[in-house]
């Protein structure tokens, strides 16, 4: 079995413990060696999951003696009473509750290590709320809203039409082909403005463009598309921010108020980097002989590339273009320590930036501390509805994420008439997040950014995180780069 070592910085290692109901833990046993210390010990890998490759998947500590996931009809179905009882008697729940695809377990009795899944279902342990939390509505809210929230605070889908405009409708649990999205941007185009699209399964949610002066009645879109029911968002912030939020940061016990990051300097002390570790862009001056600086921005390494398409097989490592947008320069792990490297090439799309390292700096993609190891890249139809995945930031360590949708990104503006050929919208996983998320902002602004998003069993990659909200995870799929010949060294 593979081995992986663990990262120096103890803060980060003791992330999930002070959040036990966040503390998922990885698939792996600590091995003895001789050297006891943590930062020489390394990590032995156990099989994470049986069943089927997405949806329907068993945990290693899910011990339901039954399944929820029906695999024949390929959906869920509701626990008999027998089951109802048998899972009450397993966790003591003051609560259960459900919103496919992830069911909800209000306790105040924790399992000593916590499953991915209940009876094949992803499940989510919470603590009952210190007081009731009341909506806008003036009802209590219940906690099956916390599981997938989005706001949506808008009144233009119509109760009697308009029709659904898609001559098919999407399969329950199963990701989209490309032809299907294609046909679902072009009948969005052609009736409203969006910016964004999510396709949450079994919701479809459209954010409208903003800035556009467009005006929408009362009823005037479309209810349902694809059989999906939609939603539509029209306002500045995002479509999983909304009051729900409240009642989930009730639910954190313990966490951390202050930044935490890892900037051990593993060059130095291993004599190698790997995925997940610091690197950082330069402070650059804004205007010549003045002060105003733009600050150096610390995010996760992710991944050495080779390209196939040419004769020279070049390597890169890939970063965050977002995190490098002022700097061509990268360091591990502050600019006051090595220059690693330089940038030669940007995919802006897909957040990506290239990076050639120094000839005197090793890179193995063989460790990545939590998480497996990479091991190749996934084109986005490669990817089933329900996998779970891990990644390891240097300020989050390991999160676990489960692909439950997809989100369509459009230019804006529009080109003239909305004509789609001239619109190349992009393609993001949309994941839930499982897992530390005591502070979002922090996370996503300060060192998550970047980080390899990896198959939990197989390694298998399918992308690097560009966003991160409470409840959700994004990151724009791989299919260009893979296109253009590079695959993981």
């Amino acid at each position: 079995m593979a081995t992986n070592r663990p990262r120096l910085c103890p803060s980060i290692r003791a992330l999930r413990h002070q959040t036990p109901y966040q503390n998922y833990s990885p698939s792996r046993i600590t091995v003895s060696d001789a050297h006891p210390e943590p930062e020489s010990g390394s990590y032995e890998r156990q099989p994470n999951w049986s069943g089927p490759r997405g949806y329907g998947c068993r945990h290693r500590l899910d011990d339901a003696p039954f399944s929820l996931w029906d695999e024949a009809l390929h959906d869920f179905r509701h626990p008999s009473d027998w089951e109802t009882d048998w899972i009450r008697t397993r966790y003591n729940p003051t609560k259960i509750g459900i919103q496919w695809p992830t069911r909800v377990v209000e306790t105040e009795t924790l399992p000593i290590e916590l499953p991915l899944t209940l009876a094949c279902v992803a499940v989510k342990f919470v603590p009952p709320p210190l007081e009731e939390v009341i909506g806008i509505t003036g009802r209590i809210l219940p906690i099956i809203e916390d599981v997938r929230p989005f706001s949506v605070p808008t009144d233009y889908a119509g109760r009697r039409g308009p029709p659904d405009p898609l001559p098919f409708s999407f399969r329950r649990w199963t990701e989209p082909t490309d032809e299907q999205l294609e046909v679902l941007a072009d009948e969005l185009l052609r009736i409203c403005n969006p910016f964004r699209v999510h396709i949450l399964d079994p919701n479809l949610i459209v954010e409208l463009c903003t800035d556009d002066q467009k005006v929408y009645q009362p009823g005037s879109l479309p209810r349902s598309i694809g059989g999906f029911a939609v939603h539509y968002h029209h306002g500045t912030d995002p479509f999983g921010g909304d009051e729900l939020s409240v009642r989930s940061q009730q639910r954190l016990v313990a966490a951390p108020t202050t930044s935490i990051q890892d900037k051990s300097d593993y060059l130095h002390t291993r004599q190698e980097l790997c995925p997940g570790v610091c690197v950082s862009s330069s402070g650059t001056v804004t205007d010549v002989g003045q002060h105003a600086t733009t600050p150096s921005i610390s995010t996760t390494a992710d991944i050495m590339l080779r390209n196939n398409n040419n004769n020279h097989g070049d390597q890169r490592l890939t970063v965050s273009n977002q995190s490098f947008l002022h700097s061509n320069n990268v360091y591990h792990p502050t600019p006051q320590e090595t220059q690693i490297g330089e940038i030669d090439e940007r995919y802006q799309a897909l957040d990506i930036a290239l990076v050639k390292l120094n000839p005197s700096v090793k890179f193995t993609n063989t460790n990545y501390f939590e998480s497996k190891a990479p091991r190749h890249l996934l084109y986005r139809s490669q990817i089933p509805c329900g996998l779970f995945f891990t990644l390891d930031g240097i300020s989050s360590g390991m999160l676990w994420l489960q692909s439950q949708g997809l989100t369509l990104i459009f230019p804006s503006p529009h080109p003239p008439n909305n004509n789609t050929t001239e619109i190349p919208f992009y393609t993001m996983m949309l994941y839930q997040q499982f897992g530390y998320n005591a502070d979002v902002t922090m996370m996503r602004e300060e060192g998550i950014r970047g980080a390899a998003i990896v198959d939990d069993d197989d390694g298998e990659v399918a992308g690097f995180l560009a966003e991160v909200s409470e409840h959700y995870a994004f990151s724009p799929c791989l299919d260009e780069l893979i296109d253009r010949g590079w695959m993981v060294v």
